[in-house]
């Protein structure tokens, strides 16, 4: 009986390597998200965007913008099962994460061939790992988080759900990180220390202590500035 040579074996048939995949958010981050799922062969079949309605149907990065949340039933209809949601806000992200699970999508990751994972760390599901991110051994990244460009994540680290480590950020080993904090572009944190729940790291902060939930630090070293309830109440 003949066997298929090396070269036919390493060549995917088209529909092994083309999935369809949904992406909720239709703003800058979307458009990262949309370049990673392309580079790990994913046709992106559309954006979704609650934000802006009247953009439905609008031609955005090399796809349509479908509407919102009301087409899900239709875009499920047609045969899409794999989603992804692209935007910043943690909470809401995750809200959204939980709601395509609920009307039977599969949250996907997105993890782009440039960035370096250990074998024994876990990214979660629908979680995005951008160009040039390294996350070292026994590092647990959860579901719905954002490693932006060029971060790292030290070994033995744990990254909880919706969590957002921005551009060029570093995390030493042993650091916790909880559910929905924000680690600000260039913020360092040094090892073994805890970042409370939905805490904020300032920009360029270098973090020595640890973080309570719900607080933003920022400077060298990181210092409490005020709650994050109070930044909400000023905006």
């Amino acid at each position: 009986m003949p066997t298929a040579s090396p070269s036919s074996q390493s060549q995917p048939r088209e529909n092994e390597y083309r999935k369809d995949a949904l992406i909720w958010g239709a703003g800058g981050h979307a458009k990262v998200v949309a370049d990673i799922l392309r580079q790990n062969a994913y046709a992106v079949c559309g954006f979704l965007d609650e934000a802006t309605p009247h953009r439905r149907g609008e031609l955005f990065c090399e796809a349509t913008v479908l509407g919102d949340a009301n087409q899900l039933q239709k875009i499920y209809e047609s045969g899409v099962r794999k989603a992804i949601v692209a935007f910043g806000d943690n909470m809401r992200r995750l809200a959204v994460g939980e709601l395509l699970e609920e009307r039977g999508f599969e949250l996907i990751t997105a993890i782009h061939p440039s960035a370096v994972i250990a074998p024994d760390s876990v990214v979660g599901s629908g979680s995005v790992v951008v160009a040039g991110v390294v996350v070292s051994p026994a590092a647990v990244i959860g579901r719905g988080a954002i490693l932006n460009t060029a971060a790292t994540v030290g070994h033995d680290c744990t990254i909880a759900d919706g969590v957002h480590i921005g551009p060029g950020a570093h995390i030493a080993g042993h650091v916790r990180v909880g559910r929905g904090a924000w680690i600000g572009i260039g913020a360092t944190i040094i090892d073994r220390k805890r970042i409370g729940a939905w805490s904020i790291v300032g920009a360029g902060a270098v973090v020595i202590e640890d973080v309570p939930d719900r607080v933003l630090v920022a400077g060298v070293p990181a210092r409490i500035v005020k709650s994050v309830e109070e930044i909400r109440r000023t905006r």
